[in-house]
């Protein structure tokens, strides 16, 4: 197909339209939960959490090696070109339906509804927002629309016979397989894809074409073999340590979520009061007008891309309800494709009841009240909470301190690109307490910290042993390994005190005992006196952030004031009231100035997090004005 006709032309205004409006939303520096890591595993060539996601990893890669510009920013421009292709991907898919539901339309017309479908799905609250930064998913934003435009393709190659079905099902596997390769997701669109195929092939000629499309597919899953290839070089990062074939299939099944999908009734319910708030939202509201006359109208005219969109909304809004995370938003993109099909189909109807020259108005209105209802929720320009927190941290620790803590996001997640990236603190060790519950960890930090795990060798080996027999299959003793890490845990601790200030995060129990907990900035100095501790001058990072709101933002923003509460109490009890009131005024600094009736529902029912920040703000402003009485 000629790449100057409509369709390719409606294509490339998608991504010039939405790429500018992306790169202008898009954050300028690492953002919370896995974007640090991601970005500081693709700068150094490392392997991330699971699944691995080695087609994104290796793309990522080269890409910051070979542009002379900070790797976040290569990484997060890259982010928000594959979601802005993917944009122009759905131009494609959308025009592919529209010639089965509407054949006598005329291409120029059709390929116009296409694009506006298109601009309308990219400005919907799931697909803007993983422009925002650089994660696994905006190369799922492009592989997904490609999946399903090549899967129907085949499908309808196959039924009607053509010569080249053979060449459709081969493009359609490998990319499927690639796509695999990326995020495990893609397999929410198997029911869709497979009730399409079903639909149009019959049960006997699906079943005899299936066999045939397994080499491609497998041909797509080569980058997969990259991971034990460079695990076995002992990378910086080696999540998982996938280069037995034990751990490697661990790791890209992806066994460590299992756990956190369909099994609590508890958290469906709250996952579904959340869906129930997002889905009308994603849409603008109104926008849900046109969506429902649309499916309707593919129901009557094309049964089976009626039971692909709705396979892909129902597929889509099943696995988010039953997904117990917080970070929620991302897994919604297969439902929204769907109703970005179905919204397609009903501008095809106001063109038909209308004309087009309403169509193409209904359209660009709802295009730009999508845009603008979503644009402040999608615009992270001013967001530098992430890189602060982590600057604000570690920043004002001690030469050579250790810290260790169960902060993901703004913790062992910002502190991997900011110390391995940017070189910030280097001599800082960073121990994240949870996942010092797998071994695959403790041999990365036995290669960078030998000398700090020498100190503690006998617990090390033995906890270390523990896990191993957990993981090679033998019974799991809860009481028993938790003593061992415990024990493993303080080790460290007593082996870095003589040379080495130990710390903790903000809230985390003490570890041993007999320690002195000591407010020292945004972490604990735990100690084995009780002596007056000063606190060095720190200028601190943060920049008040008046972006959405959600869990991992408030937290990191309460642990601010929080710090400098702890702080004043600390001073009040050694006699110094002086110094009270300016950390009381410093603390308060830090409001947000939350708006309870302002806060959206959010996964989880995390929406609680932002209102305890707000109330634990306005608390501690009745406290200010109470103490300066």
């Amino acid at each position: 197909m000629s790449f100057h006709s409509w369709r390719w032309r409606a294509a490339g205004i998608a991504l010039a339209v939405t790429l500018p409006v992306y790169l202008a939303t898009m954050n300028l520096t690492i953002g919370f939960m896995d974007r640090g890591e991601l970005a500081a595993v693709a700068a150094t060539w490392g392997i991330p959490h699971a699944t691995g996601y080695p087609t994104l990893m290796l793309l990522a890669g080269a890409l910051v090696h070979l542009v002379p510009l900070p790797p976040v920013l290569v990484l997060n421009t890259f982010a928000a070109l594959l979601v802005a292709c993917g944009a122009a991907a759905l131009t494609l898919v959308f025009d592919d339906v529209l010639a089965q539901v509407a054949p006598a339309l005329e291409p120029g017309r059709r390929a116009g509804l296409a694009l506006l479908g298109a601009l309308f799905t990219g400005f919907t609250l799931t697909w803007w927002q993983q422009a925002n930064g650089f994660e696994v998913y905006p190369l799922h934003c492009l592989m997904m629309p490609l999946v399903v435009m090549l899967g129907i393709r085949w499908a309808n190659a196959a039924a009607a016979g053509e010569p080249g079905a053979h060449q459709a099902g081969f493009a359609f596997a490998l990319v499927t397989g690639l796509s695999f390769t990326n995020h495990l997701t893609t397999v929410l669109l198997a029911p869709a894809l497979i009730l399409y195929a079903l639909m149009a092939l019959g049960p006997r000629r699906l079943g005899s074409a299936l066999p045939r499309l397994i080499p491609p597919f497998a041909l797509g899953l080569v980058p997969y073999v990259w991971l034990p290839i460079r695990s076995s070089m002992h990378p910086l990062f080696d999540w998982g340590a996938p280069r037995t074939w034990r751990a490697f299939l661990h790791h890209v099944t992806g066994a460590d979520y299992h756990s956190w999908m369909f099994g609590d009734p508890h958290s469906f319910a709250e996952q579904t009061r959340y869906l129930a708030w997002r889905i009308p939202g994603e849409a603008a509201w109104i926008s849900l007008v046109p969506i429902c006359v649309g499916a309707v109208a593919l129901a009557r005219r094309s049964p089976r891309l009626a039971v692909l969109a709705l396979a892909l909304v129902i597929t889509g809004l099943g696995f988010a309800a039953g997904y117990r995370i917080p970070d929620l938003d991302s897994y919604l993109l297969t439902a929204v494709f769907g109703l970005g099909i179905c919204f397609t189909i009903g501008l095809l109807r106001v063109s038909e009841s209308f004309g087009p020259r309403a169509a193409a108005v209904c359209g660009v209105a709802l295009v730009l009240v999508n845009a603008g209802f979503h644009a402040s929720d999608c615009n992270e320009r001013g967001d530098v909470l992430a890189e602060s927190f982590i600057h604000d941290l570690i920043g004002p620790l001690p030469p050579h301190a250790l810290l260790f803590t169960d902060v993901w996001g703004a913790g062992t997640s910002a502190a991997a690109y900011a110390q391995n990236v940017e070189q910030f603190r280097r001599d800082v060790t960073v121990v994240n307490l949870e996942l010092t519950r797998v071994s695959w960890y403790l041999d990365v930090l036995e290669r960078q910290e030998p000398l700090l795990v020498s100190r503690a060798a006998g617990p090390f080996q033995a906890y270390r042993g523990m896990l191993r027999n957990v993981e090679r299959g033998m019974p799991y003793r809860g009481a028993g390994v938790e003593t061992a890490r415990r024990a493993f845990l303080s080790a460290l601790a007593a082996g870095a005190r003589p040379n080495r200030a130990v710390f903790s995060t903000t809230g985390l129990p003490e570890l041993g005992t007999g320690e002195v907990r000591v407010p020292y900035r945004l972490a604990w100095w735990l100690r084995a006196d009780s002596s007056y501790v000063t606190e060095p001058p720190w200028t601190y990072a943060w920049r008040p952030w008046h972006g959405r709101l959600d869990e991992e933002t408030a937290l990191a923003i309460r642990a601010y004031g929080a710090s400098r509460l702890d702080r004043a109490e600390y001073e009040l009890a050694h006699g110094r009231k002086s110094a009270v009131i300016p950390l009381l005024e410093t603390a308060a600094g830090f409001d947000p100035h939350i708006r309870p009736e302002q806060v959206s529902p959010l996964p989880l029912d995390t929406d609680r997090s932002v209102l305890e920040t707000a109330a634990y703000y306005r608390d501690l402003d009745e406290a200010l004005r109470v103490a300066a009485r």
